[in-house]
């Protein structure tokens, strides 16, 4: 990737299929199969990998926590990207530029 802090708007992310998941105390634990690594993401990084388990863009993806958070969208779209990358970075996301 050019930029690796970076998604485009437009690229489409997915949730690794080899991965599963469990809502607990509204954050949720992701377990990817190959390794048998167990991750955590918060409230905000539920509703992500919850939209991401269909393909969508970083833009609709921004947007969906835009409408349920009192946050600035480019700051969101920042946040959301860098924390696809790291789970591209883990396995857990596949991307589609």
């Amino acid at each position: 990737m050019e930029n690796a802090n970076k998604i485009a708007e437009t690229t489409t992310v997915v949730a690794a299929e080899n991965c599963i998941s469990t809502a607990v105390d509204g954050e949720t634990v992701i377990l990817y199969q190959d390794d048998g690594v167990y991750y955590s993401v918060n409230e905000v990084g539920t509703l992500v990998w919850e939209m991401i388990q269909q393909p969508k863009t970083l833009d609709e993806v921004s947007q969906k926590v835009v409408s349920e958070y009192d946050v600035a969208y480019e700051r969101c779209q920042r946040d959301v990207s860098k924390m696809l990358v790291e789970m591209v970075d883990e396995g857990l996301v596949r991307l589609d530029e």
